[in-house]
């Protein structure tokens, strides 16, 4: 199954959605027409509807498609790209060895002094993108209170970047935004511009400036509080920007007032139930019948669920929930 490019769907996939399940198979136009959207956007969004199984495009009409089954499928695509994200670390090791001469396209710094310089050049280099995987500090030792963590996004000379039009995405581990500090700089990045999404297993600290060259940021030898990795344009370039797409694809994400997210290592059993009765298709009222408590109640805890998901809708939720594998 073909995935939209987009990793998400629109807000215009639920009504246009709601309208299918409602109506019956219909037309575009009269689609469009009862979900209260621009028959433009319409078709884009039906098009991204049809492609994760949701709704059925045919010359008789568009009709809705049950959705439990669609939404596994998405959740396997996760896993399959998963997959990549191993068989990409294989390709890693096997340039690593093969190749003789590692300068040409490898620079190790190891000097705190140096490091700050070369970042600083890095980042007003940067003409177009800049993109990072985040996991915090990568030092051994105990971090001071007052140190400065670089982190994708707060580097120096992002604010720069960010006022001459460079576009910024940043996916950060759980671990950042559990710390207030760092979960406020993230909301910082995310007020002048910066896409960013959470996801629990971001494997290392790694910057993408304008696809040419790379940073990763590892923990030091003797004595050094941490060296930077500089990968210069190569294969093993390559293979760091297609790792950075795959984790990006399932990130979840963040707006500027997200809070700590605490829930991403998996919902209980009364939240994956109930994401399954909303995967399903229920009301508020049949969920709360079974689940033995108040309308209120489920409203308040799906609700949480959309804050830690990032999700607008309920739509939204059972999709991306889906997506991270908890239906």
């Amino acid at each position: 199954m073909q995935l939209p490019s987009a990793p998400f769907l629109s807000a215009f996939a639920e009504p246009l959605y709601r309208a299918a399940v409602v109506g019956g198979r219909m037309s575009l136009d009269t689609l469009a027409e009862r979900a209260g959207v621009e028959r433009g956007v319409a078709a884009d969004e039906v098009k991204a509807l049809a492609a994760v199984g949701l709704l059925e495009v045919s010359d008789e009409g568009i009709e809705a498609v049950a959705p439990r089954i669609p939404l596994e499928q998405v959740a396997a695509e996760h896993a399959r790209a998963a997959d990549a994200t191993r068989q990409i670390a294989s390709v890693f090791a096997g340039i690593w060895s093969e190749v003789g001469d590692r300068s040409s396209f490898v620079e190790v710094i190891a000097d705190e002094a140096r490091c700050t310089v070369v970042e600083t050049k890095l980042m007003d280099d940067t003409a177009s993108t800049v993109d990072g995987l985040c996991i915090g500090p990568v030092s051994p030792r105990r971090v001071q209170s007052g140190m400065r963590i670089p982190r994708p996004g707060i580097a120096v000379g992002f604010l720069a970047a960010m006022e001459r039009g460079v576009r910024a995405r940043g996916l950060y581990g759980v671990s950042v935004l559990e710390d207030i500090e760092g979960l406020t700089a993230v909301q910082q990045c995310i007020a002048v511009g910066e896409q960013a999404r959470v996801f629990a297993q971001v494997p290392l600290n790694l910057m993408l400036y304008d696809g040419k060259r790379a940073m990763l940021s590892v923990p030091g030898q003797k004595g050094a509080r941490r060296s930077l990795i500089v990968v210069h344009e190569s294969g093993l370039l390559d293979s760091l920007i297609s790792l950075f797409e795959v984790f990006w694809q399932m990130g979840v994400p963040l707006s500027a007032e997200s809070q700590v997210v605490d829930a991403l290592d998996g919902p209980g059993s009364d939240e994956q139930q109930l994401l399954s009765y909303l995967a399903a298709g229920l009301t508020d009222e049949a969920i709360a019948r079974d689940l033995g408590v108040s309308a209120r109640t489920v409203g308040r805890r799906i609700a949480r669920l959309e804050e830690v998901l990032g999700a607008h809708s309920r739509f939204q939720l059972a999709t991306q929930a889906s997506r991270r594998g908890w239906i």
